[in-house]
């Protein structure tokens, strides 16, 4: 791969480098502030949802268990318990008892215990006489709750409790205990309502109670989900931490959990709700995807939009490359196309702007190289010829006046011998002057006088022809920075051919311009033959001429004075309807 290849991929690569940053970093970051903004926010209201649910759970299971406690109370102190003291109670109190039980949905058994411990009276008849103990029952009062148990006789876990039997007639005393067996499953079906609740809300949550070692005794799964019965989740120590509903994130079960404590007279239980954290945040993931999709077209478009400009960066550039090159292998550049009006369009037109510069100062020094050349052969002339041409015309002088003859062959080949030194004698002086350096003396002049001093000395040789000048003179006379005297010869030599050219009843018009780009022009028009198109390739070059008694070098010499003035000289022609001469010359401000 060429370096031009290199350079111009590597400027792709980093436009689309750019690019790809200024998306990416700004977009993830905003992305990423967002999405964790998000998940903070939902996660929080979420929580408060979930915490919420878990208060009211709880709060029915108090009043659950309350209502139960306050029912049995009730009933220990009804006046049938007074019949433990006669020991009637196989019949009365155990039938009130079933009567009791049948209006409680939750009670599995219902008990009632001696001073002793022992079963004096149940709503299941083949229960009394035993023991407490046989039961796993105190025979005074313990915990309130006791739970949940797994009692095989019943076929179920239940939950116990017992209250003390009052003696009416000495409340300090008790005459025994009232014991209840609870349907644990009736006690926590709660939990189903409060899943069915928070399903209909969109959340898949496990409901469960935990004991205060922190252990599932009971609730509502979900079957797939992360707990069983017996697992041990980390619950709150300090009572008042569940005293409100509070949230709070499992880390190692991934789950958004929800929890709410029981009054401080009932056991030690939590009612938690939870809800894993993938389903909980579902929508922060669709949010994050559908950001992860919009920043993917995003940068897509974005780089589409950067390969359109890479490609209009980098044409122009291989373009200018390439035009490099080939000025730099010395074959002349086509004019770049200035595709838009910035800094690549600016840069292609300083390039054209230099490639015509650099093909400028190459005319120039070839013409420089041609004029040393010319000095240098006109100084050897010179030196050669001179001498013997100043004796020739000497000799045929002196022979034209020693000879005193009348043969007017002889005097006509004396006299052509003559014409003939004075013409070589003018090429060789017009070889000096055309090759002789030169300093210019530059100095503001004012074009139009210099065109009129030049145009006024050749109207007699005009006039001798019956050829018209007419002039046509830029208002206000545009300053040039120039020789007068050689722009002056410049001029009149431009006129003297064109005159020479021209026949009776010609026209010269000498107009001038105002300045523009830096430059002033002017132009020398003629209604002549035009110039033949083999002669336009050496029109400039030294002896290129076709008209009778010319050398050849008036041309070569306008040429040569506009170069060194660093102005332009530009020829159009056209056969049968004339020619134009245009010289362009620095404009006096410009010129430092």
């Amino acid at each position: 791969m060429s370096a031009g290849k290199v350079w111009i991929f590597s400027i792709r690569a980093k436009l689309f480098a750019l690019v790809a940053g200024m998306i990416l970093l700004p977009g993830g970051l905003y992305g990423a502030i967002a999405v964790s903004q998000s998940r903070a926010a939902l996660a929080h209201a979420i929580g408060l949802q979930l915490a919420g649910e878990a208060r009211t759970a709880a709060d029915r299971l108090a009043t659950t268990l309350h209502s139960q406690r306050e029912m049995l109370a009730s009933f220990a102190r009804q006046d049938v318990m007074r019949e433990i003291r006669i020991g009637d109670l196989d019949k009365r109190i155990s039938s009130s008892l079933a009567s009791l039980k049948s209006g409680c949905a939750m009670c599995l058994d219902l008990l009632v215990l001696d001073g002793a411990g022992s079963v004096v009276a149940s709503s299941n008849p083949s229960l009394i006489g035993s023991s407490a103990r046989d039961w796993g029952l105190a025979s005074t009062p313990g915990p309130i709750f006791e739970g949940p148990l797994d009692t095989p006789d019943l076929g179920q876990r239940s939950l116990r409790t017992v209250v003390p039997i009052p003696d009416a007639e000495a409340p300090e005393r008790t005459l025994g205990s009232l014991a209840a067996l609870l349907d644990w499953d009736r006690v926590t079906e709660f939990t189903g309502r409060a899943r069915g609740n928070l399903a209909m809300m969109g959340l898949d949550a496990d409901v469960f109670v935990l004991d205060a070692a922190g252990v599932v005794i009971g609730g509502a799964l979900r079957p797939d989900g992360r707990w069983r019965l017996g697992d041990t989740i980390d619950v709150a120590t300090s009572p008042d931490r569940l005293a409100a509903p509070a949230a709070r994130l499992v880390p190692t079960a991934g789950v958004l959990l929800g929890e709410a404590g029981l009054p401080p007279d009932l056991p030690r239980w939590t009612v938690a709700v939870g809800e894993p954290l993938s389903d909980a945040l579902a929508p922060v993931r669709h949010m994050a995807r559908l950001l992860a999709g919009m920043l993917g077209l995003t940068l897509a478009a974005a780089l589409a939009v950067a390969l359109v400009l890479a490609r209009r960066v980098s044409r122009p550039l291989a373009e200018l490359t390439a035009a490099a090159r080939e000025v730099g292998r010395g074959h002349p550049s086509i004019p770049l196309q200035v595709r838009s009006r910035d800094e690549l369009g600016a840069l292609a037109a300083a390039f054209n702007r230099m490639a015509a510069d650099l093909a400028r100062a190459e005319v120039r020094l070839v013409e420089a190289a041609k004029f040393a050349f010319v000095g240098e052969l006109a100084a050897g002339v010179a030196h050669e010829v001179r001498t013997p041409l100043g004796v020739l015309r000497t000799s045929a002088q002196l022979l034209e006046r020693s000879l005193q003859t009348t043969d007017e062959e002889t005097r006509e080949l004396l006299h052509l011998l003559r014409e003939e030194v004075d013409r070589i004698a003018g090429v060789v002086s017009g070889l000096l002057e055309l090759g002789r350096p030169r300093e210019l003396r530059l100095e503001p002049a004012r074009l139009g006088q210099v065109l009129g001093r030049a145009a006024d000395f050749a109207e007699m040789q005009a006039r001798a022809k019956g050829v018209t000048i007419t002039r046509r003179l830029a208002e206000p006379d545009p300053i040039v920075q120039c020789d007068p005297e050689l722009v002056y010869q410049v001029v009149l030599n431009l006129l003297v051919n064109a005159i020479q050219i021209l026949a009776s009843g010609g026209m010269i018009e000498l107009v001038t311009f105002p300045a523009r780009d830096a430059h002033v022009a002017f132009e020398v028009r003629d209604d002549g033959p035009g110039i033949p198109d083999d002669l336009r390739a050496t029109l400039f070059q030294p002896f290129a001429t076709r008209r009778e008694g010319g050398i050849g070098l008036g041309l070569t010499f306008v040429q040569r004075v506009v170069l060194e003035h660093h102005g332009r000289l530009t020829v159009s022609s056209d056969q049968g309807r004339g020619t134009v001469f245009r010289v362009e010359l620095p404009a006096a401000e410009d010129v430092p």
